[in-house]
C-alpha cells in the first residue's frame, strides 16, 4: 500500500525552478511563460521571485520583458527583495533600446514601495527628455505613479514643469498620457494643489498654442489618447467664446469613433458648452446654437444603444441620456421608437428605457407610448410589469388630455385579474385622484370589487385613502373600511395610519352611522406601541370632542394637488450629474460625494448656466441633501435647539476708505498704509488632540465611548474613535449618525467596527466626515450612537480650530475686495489676556488665523486677520485694540457663512480671554 504513496516528482515549482535556472534561453524562456500563466490564473508563484528576478541581466528582451511583468505583479509581496533590484532597472533605463528604457521606467513606477522613489527621481528625468517618444509617453505616466509614493520627490524635484511641456509634444501619444497623469495628479493632490506646481498642471490654464496642440493631438491619438484629452479637455475653462466654439466644433467628430468611452467624453464636452458659452449669445442666435447642437447629440447618443453594443454598454449610455434628456427633452422626442423595449432586451436595459420613455412622450406620441405600456404590463417579469403600470400612471399626470385614455388602459388591465397588476394599478390611480380630484369617480365600484385580493402594504392604503376621500359616494364605505378594522392589529404601520384617517373622515361626512366604527378604530389607535400611530389617534380624539367643526377644516381642507413627478432631480443636482458625465456618477445618478469620501477634499470646477436675462436662480443657495449617503435616521431622540443668529453691527465699515478720513489720521495714501506692514511668520502648530470621553458607560448601555478630530494629509476631517466594551454582552450593529449643525459636518462613510465587540475589550477607528451637509443652528454636535444594546444619545463641542487650513494665507488685495462684498458682520466685546500685537499674532496663527494688516486709527489699532476653513468658506477678522494697552477690545467678524459667526466668536473667546 506504501507504495502509492511514493513518487520521484519533485513537483511542479521545483520543475520550474531548475528550468529558469538552466543555460539554454529556450527553456528558461518557456518556464517564465508557464510562470507568467500560472499567475494569470491567481496561483500563488511568489516562490520563485529569486529565481525569476535572477535573469533580470539577460539580454533577451521577450525574457526580459516578462521578468519585469513578473516584477510588477509580486513586488508588493516581496518589497524588499524588489528594491533590491533597484541597480538593475537604473542600468536598463540607460539601454540602447528604448524598449528596455521604457519597460524600467514602467516598472519602476509600479512598484508601489517608497524606497524606490529614490532610485527612480533620476532615470525618471533623463526619461521625460529622452529622444524617443514611447519612452517618454511611458516616463509621463510614471510622474503620477511616482506621486502616489512620494509626492515630495514629485513636487520638489521640477516634474511637474517637464510634464506640462509635454502638452505641446509633437507626438499624440506622449499628449494624451501628458494629460492623463496631469489629471490624476489633480485628482489625487485634492483641494489644497500641489506644491511646486504651476496652475496649469490641474488643466485650467492653457496657453493658446497648448490648446492647438491638444486639439490637433486629439485627431491622431489613440482611442483611449482621446479619452483622455477630452477628459482633460472638459476640465478647463474656455477664456474666449472663439476658444469655446473651437473646442467644441473640434470635439464633434469625436462623437462618430466607434469607441464608447471616446463617445460619452465628447458629450460631456458638448453639453458642458452647451450649459455655458452657448448661452452667452443674443436669444435667437442661443436658440439656434441649441437646437444645432442638440441635432449633432441625438445621432451618437442613439448609435450608444442600437444593437451594436453590448447591454452594459447600452445601460451606461441609457444612465447618461437619462440626465441630458432632463435638461434637453426636445433633443431626442422625435426618436422615441429607438426606447421601445425589444423582447430580448434583459430587465435592467427594460427598465431605463421605460423612464426615458416616460421623460420623452409627448402628445404626439402619447397613444403610441400607452400601446407600448399596455402589452408591456402583459409580460411575465413582475418588476418590469409593474414599472410598465407606473409609466401609465405618470403619463396620466403628465397630461390631462389624455388621462381618460390611460384610465381606460388600466381598467383594462385590472379585468385581468393579476394580483400584482391589480395593486400596482390601485396606487397609480390613487395618484391620478390626487392630480385631478372629483372627476373619475365612477370607476371606485371597479376598483372595490378588487377590495379582496390586495395583501400588499402600498396598495391597501391606497385603496383606503380613496374610500376615506370619497366616502360620502360610497354606500358602503363603512362595511368595506370595517374589512381592514377587523385585522387591524396585523396591517403594517402604513395601512394602520390610512385607516385611522379614513374612518376619521368618513365620520366627519356620514356622523350619525359611523360612530361606532371611529370609536373602535381611536380604541385601537390610542392603545398602540407605536408612537405616531398612538399620538395621531390621540390628536384625533381630541379634536372630535373639543371641536368637530375645526376637525373638519383640519382633516377634509382641500388637498394640494401633486405635480407631475417625471422630473427626478432638483436644479442644482442636476447641474453636478451633468457635470460628471461618463463617470461613475452618471451611472448612479449621485454626485461623487455621496459614493467617494476623497471626493469630499478634492477641488470642485462648477459649471455656470447661463440663463435668460430675464430669469433670477432662485435656488442658488440650497444645499443638496441627497449627496449624504442613505443611512436610518438615528437622530430621532434629540429635540431641535434653537440658536440665535447674531444681528448685524450697525458701524460704519473700516475699509470703507470713500468715507473721509478722522481728523488725527495721516493724510498718506490709506490703501498703501492699510497694507503697509507684512505678515509676520506663521507660528508653530498645536500638538494633536488627545481623546475625551462623550458616553460613559452608565449611559450608553455598557460602552464607553471616546473621540477627538483631527485632520488627514487630504484635507479629511476624521472622528478618531475608541470604543470599550465595559458590559456584560457582546456589541454589534455599530451606526452612528451626526445630527445637522453650524459646520455642516455629517459622516462621511459608515462606522466600521470589528464585530462582534466582547466585553472588557475595546477598538480603536478613525470615521470620516464630510463637510458638505446643510447647515443649521446647532453649535454642538448631536450624536446617536446605535448598538444591538440601543441607541445612545450625547453632544460634544466641536473644536473650531479643526477647520482652518493651517496654511491657507488670504491675500491682501484678497480680503479687501472681499470685506466690501460681504454686508452682514457681527461685532463682540472682548477682554484680552494680553493686548500685546505679538501674543495676538501668535496665538491667532498658530489655529490657522493669519495676520494680514495693521491700520492705526488713534486712539485705536485696527489689525486684520482671515482664515479659510476646509469647505473653503473666508473668515475676515478685525481687532479693535486700544492703544494705550487697555485689555478691552472689540471683534468684527464677516464671512461668506454666516452661521459660523456664533463658534468662532466663542471660540476667540476661550482663546484669547
Amino acid at each position: 500500500m506504501a507504495k502509492f504513496f511514493q513518487t520521484t516528482k519533485k513537483g511542479e515549482a521545483h520543475e520550474l525552478k531548475e528550468e529558469l535556472n538552466s543555460e539554454s534561453r529556450e527553456r528558461q524562456k518557456n518556464a517564465i511563460k508557464k510562470v507568467i500563466a500560472s499567475m494569470t490564473v491567481g496561483r500563488d508563484v511568489s516562490s520563485l521571485f529569486s529565481d525569476v528576478t535572477r535573469l533580470i541581466s539577460t539580454v533577451s528582451i521577450d525574457i526580459k520583458k516578462l521578468v519585469y511583468l513578473y516584477i510588477m505583479n509580486n513586488a508588493k509581496s516581496q518589497p524588499e527583495k524588489a528594491v533590491l533590484l533597484a541597480g538593475s532597472f537604473v542600468r536598463d533605463s540607460q539601454h540602447d533600446s528604448p524598449l528596455i528604457r521604457g519597460l524600467a521606467i514602467r516598472t519602476m513606477s509600479a512598484i508601489n514601495v517608497e524606497k524606490m522613489a529614490d532610485y527612480l527621481a533620476d532615470p525618471l528625468r533623463r526619461a521625460l527628455r529622452d529622444n524617443d517618444p514611447y519612452v517618454r509617453k511611458t516616463a509621463a505616466l510614471a510622474v503620477a505613479k511616482m506621486y502616489t509614493i512620494n509626492r515630495s520627490k514629485v513636487e520638489d524635484g521640477g516634474f511637474f514643469e517637464l510634464l506640462q511641456e509635454f502638452l505641446c509634444d509633437s507626438n499624440p501619444t506622449v499628449v494624451s498620457n501628458a494629460v492623463a497623469a496631469l489629471t490624476e495628479i489633480r485628482e489625487i493632490s485634492g483641494s489644497g494643489g500641489v506644491r511646486g506646481a504651476h496652475s496649469s498642471n490641474d488643466l485650467g490654464e492653457y496657453k493658446s498654442q497648448t490648446l492647438h496642440t491638444l486639439l490637433h493631438a486629439l485627431t491622431e491619438a489613440s482611442e483611449w489618447g482621446q479619452v483622455y484629452i477630452l477628459e482633460g479637455l472638459s476640465s478647463y475653462t474656455p477664456k474666449t467664446m472663439e476658444e469655446a466654439d473651437m473646442i467644441a466644433e473640434s470635439t464633434v467628430p469625436r462623437m462618430q469613433h466607434g469607441n464608447a468611452a471616446v463617445v460619452l467624453a465628447a458629450v460631456k464636452i458638448i453639453v458642458q458648452y452647451m450649459e455655458t458659452w452657448a448661452r452667452k449669445v443674443p436669444m435667437p442666435q442661443r436658440e439656434e446654437n441649441l437646437r444645432k447642437y442638440c441635432s449633432k447629440l441625438a445621432p451618437p447618443l442613439v448609435s450608444l444603444i442600437s444593437g451594436g453594443q453590448d447591454f452594459e454598454i447600452r445601460y451606461v449610455a441609457l444612465r447618461n441620456i437619462t440626465l441630458i434628456i432632463q435638461r434637453y427633452p426636445e433633443m431626442l422626442c422625435s426618436q422615441i421608437k429607438v426606447f421601445f423595449v425589444k423582447y430580448n432586451d434583459p430587465i435592467f436595459i427594460k427598465l431605463e428605457k421605460l423612464d426615458i420613455m416616460v421623460l420623452l412622450v409627448d402628445q404626439t406620441t402619447v397613444d403610441l407610448c400607452l400601446s407600448e405600456f399596455r402589452e408591456y404590463a402583459q409580460e411575465i417579469d413582475v418588476e418590469f410589469v409593474r414599472k410598465a403600470v407606473r409609466a401609465i400612471g405618470r403619463t396620466a399626470v403628465k397630461f390631462e388630455s389624455s388621462t381618460q385614455k390611460c384610465i381606460d388602459v388600466l381598467l383594462q388591465l385590472i379585468t385581468t385579474k393579476v394580483n400584482y397588476v391589480v395593486q400596482e394599478a390601485i396606487i397609480v390611480i390613487k395618484d391620478i385622484f390626487r392630480k385631478y380630484p372629483n372627476q373619475y369617480e365612477s370607476i371606485i365600484g371597479a376598483l372595490c370589487e378588487n377590495l379582496d385580493t390586495l395583501d400588499e402594504p402600498d396598495a391597501k392604503a391606497s385603496m383606503i385613502w380613496i374610500i376615506g376621500e370619497y366616502a360620502e359616494r360610497i354606500e358602503n364605505a363603512d362595511e368595506l373600511l370595517d374589512m381592514f378594522i377587523d385585522t387591524y392589529e396585523e396591517e403594517t404601520l402604513q395601512v394602520k395610519l390610512a385607516a385611522l384617517t379614513a374612518v376619521v373622515k368618513l365620520f366627519l361626512k356620514r356622523p350619525g352611522d359611523t360612530q361606532g366604527l371611529l370609536q373602535k378604530v381611536l380604541k385601537l389607535a390610542s392603545e398602540s406601541d407605536i408612537p405616531d400611530l398612538r399620538d395621531r389617534g390621540f390628536v384625533y380624539w381630541r379634536l372630535l370632542s373639543t371641536d368637530p367643526e375645526a376637525a373638519k377644516e383640519v382633516v377634509l381642507c382641500e388637498k394640494q394637488i401633486i405635480s407631475d413627478t417625471t422630473t427626478k432631480y432638483e436644479a442644482h443636482l442636476l447641474e453636478e450629474l451633468l457635470q460628471n458625465i461618463a463617470s461613475l456618477s452618471s451611472v448612479y445618478h449621485k454626485p461623487p460625494s455621496a459614493f467617494l469620501a476623497d471626493y469630499l477634499s478634492a477641488p470642485k470646477q462648477r459649471v455656470v448656466y447661463m440663463e435668460d436675462e430675464d430669469e433670477q436662480d432662485e435656488e442658488g443657495g440650497e444645499e443638496d441633501s441627497s449627496q449624504q449617503p442613505a443611512q436610518p435616521d438615528l437622530l430621532s431622540g434629540f429635540d431641535d435647539l434653537a440658536v440665535g443668529a447674531p444681528s448685524p453691527a450697525a458701524q460704519q465699515d473700516p475699509l470703507d476708505f470713500t468715507s473721509p478720513a478722522p481728523a488725527a489720521a495721516p493724510q498718506a495714501d490709506v490703501l498703501d498704509d492699510f497694507f503697509g506692514g507684512s505678515a509676520p511668520t506663521p507660528a508653530a502648530a498645536p500638538t494633536g488632540p488627545q481623546r475625551k470621553v462623550l458616553l460613559t458607560p452608565d449611559k450608553g448601555n455598557g460602552l464607553q465611548c471616546e473621540a477627538c478630530y483631527q485632520v488627514k494629509a487630504n484635507g479629511i476631517i476624521v472622528m478618531d474613535l475608541r470604543f470599550a466594551n465595559m458590559g456584560t454582552q457582546p456589541l454589534m450593529g455599530f451606526a452612528l449618525q451626526i445630527n445637522k449643525n453650524v459646520y455642516g459636518l455629517a459622516t462621511g462613510t459608515k462606522l466600521q467596527v470589528p464585530e462582534p465587540l466582547m466585553p472588557g475589550t475595546s477598538h480603536c477607528t478613525e470615521l470620516p466626515l464630510s463637510l458638505a451637509a446643510p447647515p443649521a443652528a446647532n453649535v454642538e454636535l448631536q450624536i446617536a450612537l446605535k448598538t444591538n444594546a440601543g441607541v445612545s444619545y450625547f453632544t460634544d463641542l466641536f473644536p473650531f480650530q479643526v477647520l482652518l487650513k493651517k496654511d491657507a494665507v488670504v491675500e491682501k488685495q484678497e480680503f479687501l475686495s472681499v470685506w466690501k462684498t460681504i454686508s452682514q458682520e457681527t461685532s463682540t466685546p472682548l477682554t484680552l489676556r494680553s493686548p500685546n500685537h505679538a501674543v495676538l499674532q501668535q496665538c491667532l496663527q498658530a489655529c490657522g488665523i493669519h495676520f494680514v494688516a495693521n491700520r492705526p486709527n488713534p486712539p485705536n489699532d485696527h489689525l486684520y486677520y482671515a482664515a479659510r476653513t476646509l469647505s473653503n468658506h473666508i473668515l475676515l477678522l478685525e481687532f479693535v485694540l486700544n492703544q494705550n494697552g487697555s485689555p478691552a477690545a472689540t471683534l468684527c467678524c464677516r464671512s461668506d457663512a454666516p452661521q459660523l459667526y456664533t463658534p468662532l466668536q466663542s471660540f476667540l473667546a476661550t482663546l484669547l480671554q
